[in-house]
């Protein structure tokens, strides 16, 4: 059988959960005994140079064995139309000259302009996943949402790259759903693949707390945004220490609205029950010191987040948005709440506080849930035969 030659796109190599998702899947199929995926695929990579507050998986990428890859400095992920076209015309050549097979791009911006690249540079497979959509009511997106204008330019050019694209990966049915509802692309011409984590590499870490036992420990992961909901947690936080006094909140990541936060926990009173961890290699090692994982998000098309904080046995708190509720079992492995809902917020707190035992039903069943729908391994393992029908 002939080596399958694969390019994924992505605009910027950024610790967030896309970019995680392309790196796993790329370790996954190049990291596998010999005879398998990996003498079955030839890989090339392409990004942009840009990082962020959010931090860097550069090293990570240039880590793995046997990866091609290529950076375009125009490829970036806010709007500039000259070097949107640049990045577009690079792209374009850059197809040309490998000639893959397929063309797999990740995230909104590098589906824009790698798919219309890839079509005319002849790729007879074009797979894209958006990573959710950018045009719920519910998103936000910093330079876009606050733009009428500009939503229905990236609506247009979102039709645009669908139409060249031969699938599109929807992170799940809710996703798909609202993709098909919004007329991005026909029923048809989608798939759904979950996300997925490495349940081994986060089983249960025993050691001494680092933190006062008599008072609940939580922790959130994520960049810090709009659309992540943390100005609603650090509410919740002050309506909670009334009860718990000593109630720590960690909050783990960083991003644009950092500095609002430290300003609104001064102004709430609660800057002693907040700790700002900031960027992290393992967030896991904060996360297993906490009793309760929460996920404030106002948007969220999956929660790569829940599905690690899950893995390691924790009860979660979730907005009820989007995808979340096929990641989270209302009442099974975690309770679900209303976004933007800060007392909803603390009563589902309060409640797993009280009831430990409840608590740690919940941390199993989340496990049992990561094992059976979300491992990285089944991921893979379906990307691998997506690839493989939709090429030979």
């Amino acid at each position: 059988m002939s080596r399958i030659k694969i390019c994924y796109v992505i605009t910027r190599l950024i610790k967030g959960g896309a970019q995680k998702v392309c790196l796993d899947l790329i370790e996954s199929l190049l990291a596998r005994p010999a005879g398998g995926p990996r003498d079955q695929y030839e890989i090339h990579l392409v990004s942009g140079p840009d990082i962020g507050p959010e931090g860097s998986l550069w090293d990570r990428a240039k880590a793995i064995k046997n990866l091609n890859i290529k950076i375009i400095k125009s490829l970036v992920r806010d709007v500039s139309f000259i070097k949107d076209n640049i990045a577009f015309i690079k792209l374009y050549f850059y197809f040309r000259k490998i000639k893959p097979n397929i063309v797999h791009c990740h995230t909104s911006k590098a589906g824009l302009i790698g798919c219309v690249a890839a079509k005319l540079a002849g790729v007879p497979v074009i797979i894209y996943s958006p990573h959710g959509h950018i045009f719920a009511s519910n998103a936000n997106i910093p330079g876009v949402s606050e733009s009428a204008l500009k939503r229905k330019v990236f609506y247009l050019l979102r039709k645009l790259a669908s139409a060249c694209s031969t699938k599109i990966i929807a992170l799940n049915q809710a996703d798909k759903n609202e993709q098909v509802a919004l007329k991005l692309a026909p029923e048809g011409k989608y798939k759904v693949i979950y996300n997925g984590v490495d349940l081994i590499n986060r089983a249960p870490i025993t050691g001494a707390r680092k933190f006062d036992k008599n008072y609940p420990v939580l922790a959130t992961v994520g960049r810090l945004s709009p659309e992540k909901g943390h100005i609603h947690l650090l509410q919740a936080i002050k309506i909670l220490k009334n009860n718990y006094p000593g109630i720590l909140l960690l909050l783990i990541g960083d991003g644009i609205l950092r500095d609002k936060l430290e300003q609104l926990s001064a102004h709430l009173d609660i800057r002693n029950n907040v700790r700002f961890i900031g960027l992290s290699d393992n967030p896991s090692d904060w996360v297993k010191d906490a009793d309760i994982f929460v996920l404030p998000s106002l948007y969220e098309a999956f929660g790569i987040v829940l599905l690690e904080a899950m893995a390691l046995r924790k009860p979660v708190i979730a907005s009820n948005v989007n995808g979340v509720p096929e990641v989270v079992v209302n009442d099974k492995t975690g309770i679900l709440i209303p976004p933007a809902q800060s007392q909803a917020l603390s009563d589902a707190i309060i409640k797993l506080t009280a009831n430990k035992e409840v608590a740690r039903l919940m941390g199993e069943e989340g496990r049992q849930r990561v094992k059976e729908l979300f491992l990285k391994q089944i991921m893979a393992d379906k990307f691998d035969k997506l690839y493989k029908q939709l090429f030979f």
